[in-house]
């Protein structure tokens, strides 16, 4: 009774947790990572009118900001409990407005999205530690808005230095002065030589050195205190991180990686065991945590740890790509799970194979749709990407030529339907019934049993003749006559019409009976006619009740002429021959 048990425990988890997974990716990359400096939006413009006008704004900006965030931290710590206070909570508010205000300043377009958040609060920190260490000019040396307005000037550099204040031509910013984005790109190697240069200002803190080594956003949680109270050792700096950062990142990829391999487990136990809905979604519950792991494990690292410079960066990356590249393998699982568990009452009809292959190009269209969003995202050039594709889908298009016109005749026996299958169809100067009509191929089962492939490009050009459409079969019989001069003959083959077409099956007007091979000692007459069906095992039946019919009438059928081939399996029937006087000759039904 336990393995009945735990297999149902699976069957059902495995909803709940693809359900749990879907939650969790749209909470950490739409909810759960809040932007680093609040919207911008809501905010007055920074004042970039001229290189002294945003070099003055920036300044104060952050240095209003960063003494707020020590305030706030120093009453933060010596108040009780875990919670920020009303007054912390409406200070760090306030910085946090000051700083996304200074960050205007930045140039920053040529940021990835994916590091654009937390770049701007960073190179607003290093920034304003790099300015505060500097010997600045006089400001009346540093062009303003009198000397802008006479003459734009495109750019103005920091004496001695390479932080460069540039004239935006085009966006919107354009008009504007902002650190230009080689500057935003180069702050932190700056920032590394000149740390150690003593506060020009009279500050004795370096607030960037505090927030790099601190959790949180922005101002640390209470749990720092036991951070503070490590030993020495785990607060030393390796590639611009604390040790203890170092050891939370780690620790956080570890448990990442236990946790996908748990759910992965039982995702294969699931697929193994399970039908249905269940085996489907257990197909994409690996590669679903895998990329829920990826998101978290960067938002934590970048929110709770608070990794800075190249290290965020690259676990940034490394974590969006691995999440996005999941996201497609989970897409592609997906859709040919989907494709596979698809079924029709014709299964092998082109109807089934151009709705699985639907939904496979459907699953392949997201899946490319999510990679170039994620190239995008990830700083990758779009436009070089997408150049790419078309170069390597141009030669894939000529190296699958044959293909594509196979593909093409699929959908057109799909459109023209000239036959389906299990139809009796004739085809050059073969005959079978279809067993199977594909995408690239249609298979016949022929009449010895062989199976012919066909490609659809070459089957859709050739005459097709469909045997099993017919609104009406043919009865065509050769009979021996009795009569040996002609006006006996003549009522002897008007009798046989009367006989024929009396019979019930038989189309009206159909019946036609002539003579053949009339110089021979025995004369004989064709007999021509349609029966009013369609299926075959019907025709067989209506068939032999007319050769019974002229047999009791004394007219006997010597030979079968229908016209057809009758497919494998198909009964014969036995008749016997005029010119034999004993034992049955057998005569094919075809």
């Amino acid at each position: 009774m336990k393995i009945p048990h735990r297999r149902h425990v699976r069957e059902a988890a495995i909803p709940l947790i693809c359900l749990m997974l879907v939650i969790l990716f749209g909470s950490v990359q739409f909810f759960a990572t809040p932007a680093a400096l609040g919207s911008l939006r809501l905010l007055a413009p920074a004042e970039t009118s001229s290189p002294r006008t945003t070099l003055e704004d920036f300044r104060n900006n952050s240095r209003r900001a960063t003494a707020l965030l020590m305030d706030a931290y120093q009453e933060n710590i010596q108040e009780p409990g875990i919670f920020w206070s009303p007054s912390v909570k409406e200070k760090v508010k306030e910085a946090e407005a000051l700083l996304a205000r200074a960050s205007r300043a930045l140039d920053l377009r040529e940021v990835p999205p994916v590091e654009l958040e937390h770049r701007r609060l960073e190179a607003t920190l290093l920034l304003k530690e790099i300015l505060d260490r500097l010997p600045l000019p006089d400001a009346s040396t540093i062009p303003g808005d009198e000397t802008v307005g006479k003459s734009p000037i495109a750019s103005w550099n920091i004496p001695g230095t390479e932080i460069r204040i540039a004239r935006v031509a085009e966006g919107a910013h354009a008009g504007e002065y902002l650190f230009s984005s080689e500057t935003v790109q180069q702050l932190d190697n700056v920032y590394r030589l000149i740390r150690d240069q003593p506060d020009i200002a009279g500050g004795n803190s370096d607030f960037y050195d505090f927030f790099s080594q601190s959790p949180g956003h922005l101002l640390p949680p209470k749990w720092y205190i036991f951070i503070e109270k490590l030993p020495a050792t785990f607060r030393v700096e390796i590639e611009g991180q604390a040790l203890w950062q170092w050891i939370g990142l780690f620790l956080l990829i570890g448990l990442s990686a236990w946790s996908v391999a748990g759910v992965r487990r039982l995702a294969q136990k699931a697929a193994h065991h399970g039908t249905g809905l269940t085996s489907l979604l257990a197909t994409i519950v690996a590669p679903g945590a895998i990329a829920v792991a990826c998101l978290v494990t960067v938002a934590v690292a970048d929110y709770e740890i608070n990794l800075t410079g190249r290290v965020n960066d690259i676990v940034g990356q490394v974590g969006q790509g691995i999440a996005y590249v999941a996201l497609v393998v989970a897409v592609l699982k997906f859709s040919n799970g989907l494709a596979g568990q698809l079924t029709f009452s014709r299964s092998e009809s082109i109807d089934a194979h151009l709705a699985r292959a639907a939904v496979r190009i459907g699953g392949i269209v997201v899946g490319i749709v999510l990679l170039i969003y994620g190239a995008s995202y990830l700083g990758i050039p779009l436009a070089g990407l997408l150049a790419g594709l078309g170069v390597g889908g141009l030669a894939v298009a000529l190296a699958a030529k044959p293909t594509l016109e196979n593909f093409i005749g699929g959908l057109i026996l799909y459109a023209d339907r000239p036959v389906r299958v299990g139809d009796l169809c004739r085809f050059g100067n073969l005959e079978g019934r279809v067993q199977e009509i594909g995408i690239r191929s249609t298979r016949i089962r022929g009449l010895d049993r062989s199976l012919i492939t066909i490609p659809n490009a070459t089957f859709v050009n050739m005459n097709i003749i469909n045997l099993t459409n017919r609104d009406r079969m043919p009865y065509v019989r050769s009979v021996g006559l009795k009569a040996t001069d002609s006006i006996a003959i003549r009522r002897e083959v008007e009798d046989i019409a009367n006989l024929v077409t009396g019979h019930p099956d038989i189309e009206p007007g159909s019946v036609q009976v002539r003579l053949r091979d009339v110089h021979e000692e025995t004369p004989k007459a064709e007999v021509q006619a349609l029966i009013r069906t369609a299926r075959w095992d019907e025709f067989l039946r209506i068939q032999q009740d007319i050769d019974l019919m002229l047999r009791d009438a004394s007219i006997e059928p010597t030979t079968s002429e229908t016209g057809e081939t009758a497919p494998e399996g198909s009964n014969v029937y036995p008749l016997k021959d005029a010119s034999e006087a004993e034992g049955p000759k057998a005569s094919t039904a075809s």
